[in-house]
């Protein structure tokens, strides 16, 4: 069998290809594995260097949030002030502050505080002496000798009750209190030594633990380590780092590839052979090309002699390039059939719309053979079981046609019939709709036999519905005509379609209207009615929160009934007495403040809407404003303002991480505890969980709707160290941040 010229020209080329890059892919790596070893050896220094730097960061900073508290904590001072009024209650309040404070810090810890007059030692679990204490070793060196007072110790072992088995290994950070000054004892911080080896493979994510730290006197952290390491020196000094402030040093795992190492020691043998391929190469292409190019040479000599005798009408401009004359050639031909096939293509869009305009006009006189043809000339569906009509109409078409240009009002309207084609796809539907008026969408549906077709038909219909709804900035109203089974039946269900529009004002906008759900409204007077009225009243001065409840309860009551316009305005009067009357009770500011700015524009309501859903609308927006203003007008006359200015302070500086009860009590000239008891009293919950709940709302926001890493958005909401955030955030929202975006995301794309 002959193959084809693509054939023919690929396996010409295609060993001597596969040959010389071969040997240069075997080259390549020859002469990249020493550098590869070096970026190998410098990736690892950067590795530990970076680790090293972030635990002594999160240890600095321990160090100076201690010594912070040490001078400002008004507890711990407490412990250390020899007063015998004190109790188990003293003691107790005190070991919850300093475990409030031990929460804040980075890594999972442990402190206690050791009074030296007293010869005691508070920790979380409780007070005890010295002589009961498990570390009293420790603190009695420490405390005497002052040999840890400059930083870190080395991993210990740490039992906090003399009776225990074992203990825990941890470093311990030890200072004495006062900072400065005589001594009166010491603070204890120990940092368990999992916690820290857990914190190094979280920010390597390798669980096998891809930095080893060890020691000053080279004792592993971990044990499972193995036994202690010798500093490393030499070109293995590359793989390690070593910080100024432990004397602790970080080892990399990482291992060169040997197989790199063979191939450099044969690497000037490859870049012999490399070239040698390349020169090969280059002699067997320019033969394979001279061989190859003859047939379109062949090509490009018919198509000039055709256009020599058609004067030029295949190529204009002969170009010398063959290939460049022959895609010319290929351009003019493909150029003339997109132009016919472009003309067709522009007038489909018109000729359809005109053909749905006749048809649901009822212009259409023809068999239904002939028009099964029409429709397959048109490129649209023919084949149905039934057909049924709809309408959808743009609500307040002249705000429509005024909020946008010309451009844009047939954006949006392109964007709804797309969206509706994707909702019909959705349901299984198929459909034909077209815009014949500037504010009116007509759409056929091509039924099946199921009985259910007409209802996922009106169902389609309100998805689309609710994504303007939701989407744009304006709704639609929908009306749905009969289902008939002959095509020539159809202008009936469209003109059914319409006038079920006519019944839109009583409905009001955004509404779905059909045989379905237009019925007779229930005559009735209002008198009935009125009792509802004085609910909303009364419900509006207890400031319960349910009178827009009732607002809406007397809206449908009033939508079922007939009720003319006088009847709104006697309704409308009836509830302004009733408010007013409500509002005599109250301090006069409020009363004056309802006449003077509220009362003209509840009275215009009535006059003013055009529809029921218009009146509620606007009666609650008044009202709603009316019930802020009230509310001011009260927080004047309490603490409530107070609490509120503080609340806002907070919202408006809750990035700020030195932000606390202590810097909110020198901006606003209070007690630190007087501020405290009085935002319990009147926010109903603490300062500190106010303040965690707006930056862990923030934070959550953020990771909704920004793709800032986990770190940024906790430096965004006022968390130094992003662990203490981590934390945080779990214990509000069940997860950590990083699993509630995805979470979210999750949610968001299966409900999309």
């Amino acid at each position: 069998m002959r193959m084809s010229w693509y054939h023919r020209i690929l396996l010409s080329y295609a060993p001597i290809f596969f040959l010389v890059v071969s040997v240069l892919i075997f080259s390549f790596f020859a002469v990249l594995s020493n550098s590869a070893k070096d970026q190998i050896a410098l990736t690892d220094e950067a590795i530990a260097t970076k680790v090293m730097q972030v635990i002594d960061s999160s240890l600095k900073a321990t160090e100076r949030m201690l010594i912070k508290e040490m001078d400002v904590n008004d507890s711990m001072a407490a412990f250390f002030r020899n007063d015998a009024s004190k109790i188990a209650f003293d003691y107790f309040l005190i070991s919850r502050k300093v475990d409030e404070f031990s929460s804040m810090l980075p890594l999972s810890n442990s402190i206690y505080l050791y009074n030296e007059k007293s010869g005691q030692v508070l920790s979380h679990n409780g007070l005890s002496s010295l002589d009961q204490f498990g570390d009293r070793e420790f603190l009695v060196e420490a405390y005497r000798s002052g040999t840890y007072t400059s930083g870190w110790t080395n991993p210990r072992e740490f039992k906090e009750f003399s009776h225990e088995a074992g203990g825990e290994r941890v470093v311990t950070l030890f200072k004495y209190y006062p900072v400065t000054g005589d001594r009166q004892g010491a603070v204890v911080i120990n940092i368990r030594v999992p916690s820290l080896v857990s914190f190094i493979k979280d920010l390597t994510r390798y669980d096998a633990g891809l930095i080893q730290l060890f020691a000053g006197n080279g004792e592993p952290f971990d044990k499972n380590q193995g036994s202690p390491a010798v500093r490393p020196s030499g070109q293995e000094q590359l793989k390690h780092a070593v910080s100024d402030y432990t004397s602790w040093y970080y080892i990399s795992n990482a291992r060169s590839d040997k197989q790199l190492s063979f191939l450099s020691l044969l690497h000037n043998f490859w870049i012999i052979l490399g070239l040698a391929a390349v020169a090969a190469g280059i002699g067997w292409f320019t033969y394979v090309t001279h061989r190859n190019f003859k047939p379109i040479q062949a090509i490009a000599g018919r198509i000039q002699d055709y256009t020599k005798r058609r004067s030029g009408e295949l190529v204009r401009h002969p170009a010398k390039d063959e290939l460049k004359f022959i895609e010319a050639a290929i351009d003019g031909l493909l150029e003339r059939s997109s132009q016919f096939e472009q003309l067709y293509k522009d007038d489909l869009p018109i000729r359809r719309r005109q053909r749905l305009s006749e048809w649901l006009e009822g212009g259409t006189m023809m068999s239904e053979a002939r028009w099964k043809q029409e429709m397959a000339k048109l490129q649209l569906p023919s084949d149905f079981a039934r057909l049924m009509a709809a309408v959808m109409e743009i609500d307040r078409h002249s705000q429509f046609a005024n909020g946008y240009s010309p451009k844009d009002q047939y954006l949006l309207k392109f964007a709804v019939s797309q969206v509706l084609q994707e909702i019909a796809s959705d349901h299984l539907l198929v459909l034909w709709n077209e815009w014949l008026e500037p504010h009116q969408m007509a759409v056929v549906f091509y039924l099946d036999h199921q009985e259910s077709a007409r209802s996922q038909a009106i169902e389609a219909m309100r998805r689309l519905q609710a994504w303007v709804s939701d989407n744009l900035e304006f709704t639609v109203s929908v009306g749905i005509g009969s289902d008939t089974s002959f095509y020539a039946d159809l202008p009936g269900s469209y003109e059914e379609a319409r006038e079920q529009l006519c019944h839109k004002p009583l409905f009001g906008t955004n509404c779905m209207l059909g045989k379905e759900s237009i019925r007779s409204k229930r005559e009735g007077g209002i008198f009935p009615h009125l009792q509802l009225v004085s609910a909303i009243a009364r419900s509006f001065r207890q400031d319960d929160g349910h009178w827009q409840a009732h607002v809406n309860k007397l809206a449908i009551v009033l939508q079922n009934g007939i009720f003319s316009q006088a009847d709104l305005h006697h309704v409308m009067d009836y509830l302004l007495y009733q408010i007013q009357k409500e509002l005599d009770e109250m301090p006069e500011e409020v009363h004056d403040l309802f006449k003077r700015d509220y009362l003209p524009q509840l009275e215009a309501v009535a006059d003013s809407s055009r529809t029921l859903n218009e009146w509620r609308d606007e009666l609650c927006r008044l009202l709603l404003e009316l019930e802020a203003q009230i509310r001011e007008v009260r927080a004047v006359r309490n603490n409530d303002l107070l609490v509120c200015r503080v609340k806002q302070y907070i919202e408006l500086n809750y990035a700020d991480p030195e932000l606390s009860l202590g810097k909110l009590s020198e901006y606003f000239e209070l007690n630190p505890r007087y501020l405290s008891k009085l935002f319990k009293e009147e926010a109903g919950e603490k300062f500190i969980d106010y303040m965690l709940k707006v930056r862990l709302e923030e934070a959550s926001r953020l990771l909704l709707a920004t793709e800032l890493s986990v770190q940024e958005i906790a430096e965004r909401v006022g968390y130094l160290h992003v662990i203490s955030f981590h934390r945080a955030f779990k214990n509000m929202f069940g997860l950590p941040p990083g699993d509630y975006r995805k979470k979210s995301d999750g949610v968001r794309r299966a409900g999309e």
